[in-house]
Order: structure tokens, then C-alpha cells, then sequence
């Protein structure tokens, strides 16, 4: 089995130097997803950045992971998740979902999303989902082929810590700290 079959490509090949390791893509939220406040339930967001990963990984890497599952029987689970509801979002709202690979092992994925305003000033949700990788058929955990972990290793984004959560969400938030230079002759 060749690269392209393993990862489930859907088409062209994929430039490795143009990826874009940050795929953004605007959602509408629909009336189904939301409370009788009009607010998204918290149990949706989930699906909201599912459904967008799935197809940030289709659009940007022509990874097809139904594709895949139909021929090797393989796919990702959902182990762990970790979200900050920041500020409400809305019926008929529209929000941007960032979503990239922050971190990876030989078994699983860890994927941050960022939901903010249409106007991408304002976060509204941060969430980390950790995918490890199954065997269906076997109902047990597989580790990743070479050719996937090539891949990972192209889109991972590198200098993202993974230790803290919180501490991540509070930098992400946090204003833009002003630098004072006492000494105009340093640079840094």
C-alpha cells in the first residue's frame, strides 16, 4: 500500500511546502445546537470543532479518515478533551474555527481548536481533544505507520507547550503585555 492509499488521499497530492498548519473556516450556529436562551449548548461545541478538524484534515492534508477507516478498518477515538468556555455564542451566530495538530506520539494526536468572533478579534472557546489511534475490527489501540507520522510530523505546529491547559488558555486570552525598554541602545 503506497502513501497515498494509507492516508486515504482524495484527489491531488499535496504540496508539503504550502500546508497550512492553521486552517480556519467559518461556521453558522444552528437553532438544533442551541439552548432555549439562544445560546450553543456546551455540549456542542465539541461537534462544532469535530466537524470542522474533519474537514480542515479532507480540505488541507487530503486525509480522508472515513475513506480510511472503509480500507484498513482504522481510525481515531476521542480519549480526552479539554475545554474553556470564554464568552456565549449564539443562534445564527458566525464564528471562526481554527483548529491544528499541537502534538503527536506514535498512538495518538492532540488537536487545539480556537472558536472566535467572525471577525477573529475575540475569543469565544478553546479545546484540546487527544485522538489515539484504533484498530476497530480488533478493538484495540495501533500505533501510527511511518507515512502517517510523516505527515504529523510536516503539520504539527512546534513550540506549543502541552504541560498546562489552563496556563495556555490564560496566555491566549491574556492582552498583549507592553514592553518597557529602559535601555534604547537594547534591542532585546
Amino acid at each position: 500500500m503506497n502513501m497515498a492509499q494509507e492516508r486515504g488521499l482524495t484527489g491531488k497530492e499535496i504540496n508539503s511546502q504550502r500546508m497550512n498548519k492553521e486552517p480556519i473556516t467559518d461556521v453558522a450556529i444552528r437553532f438544533q445546537d442551541c439552548d432555549p436562551f439562544g445560546h450553543l449548548n456546551n455540549a456542542r461545541y465539541m461537534d462544532y470543532f469535530i466537524n470542522v478538524r474533519e474537514d480542515h484534515l479532507a480540505e488541507q492534508y487530503n486525509l480522508d479518515i472515513y475513506e480510511r477507516q472503509k480500507r484498513l478498518n482504522t481510525n481515531w477515538v476521542v480519549s480526552n478533551t479539554k475545554i474553556a468556555y470564554i464568552s456565549p455564542v449564539f443562534f445564527r451566530e458566525t464564528v471562526s474555527i481554527q483548529t491544528k495538530l499541537i502534538a503527536h506520539t506514535s498512538g495518538s494526536l492532540l488537536m487545539e481548536g480556537v472558536m472566535r468572533d467572525k471577525n477573529r478579534h475575540h475569543i469565544k472557546s478553546i479545546i484540546w481533544i487527544k485522538f489515539t489511534h484504533f484498530d476497530l475490527a480488533n478493538k484495540k489501540t495501533i500505533q501510527h505507520s511511518d507515512e502517517l507520522m510523516k505527515l504529523f510530523d510536516k503539520i504539527s505546529m512546534v513550540g506549543i507547550s502541552t504541560e498546562n491547559f489552563d496556563l495556555r488558555v490564560k496566555e491566549m486570552i491574556a492582552p498583549p503585555a507592553t514592553i518597557e525598554r529602559t535601555d534604547s541602545s537594547k534591542f532585546i
